[in-house]
């Protein structure tokens, strides 16, 4: 019978509540050229969105690995635009720079759109 592993106790500056989501960002990927290519905004918006996927439940009809984020998130769940077309430059960039990558757009639809975690911002040199 293995070991049972002890859930992570975050530290004091990590949290103010130990029962939080974790948005867990590793070193290879902030010391890569592709992350360092970003502008700020696009680095707070990557780890918003990691938040969010974190926290949300499953999207029916699609795998874990999906994820919602519209403007509503990023205006007022997670207050981090008042101008929108620069929601979008950041969000273009995060996917140029290999990031993250659409699922669906629902611009056409005026639904959600949903998006994917992607690693080819591994591939970047």
């Amino acid at each position: 019978m293995s070991k049972r592993r002890k859930a992570y106790v975050p530290k004091s500056f990590e949290s103010v509540d130990g029962n939080r989501l974790s948005a867990n960002m590793y070193a290879s990927m902030l010391q890569s050229k592709a992350w360092l290519s970003l502008n700020k905004g696009a680095m707070v918006l990557y780890t918003y969105m990691k938040l969010q996927y974190y926290g949300a439940r499953n999207i029916q009809d699609h795998p874990n690995t999906d994820f919602v984020f519209n403007k509503a998130m990023a205006t007022k769940v997670y207050p981090l635009y008042t101008n929108m077309s620069q929601f979008r430059k950041d969000r273009d960039l995060l996917i140029e720079y290999g990031f993250i990558e659409y699922v669906e757009n629902g611009k056409n639809t005026r639904t959600k759109s949903i998006y994917r975690f992607s690693d080819k911002w591994q591939s970047i040199k």
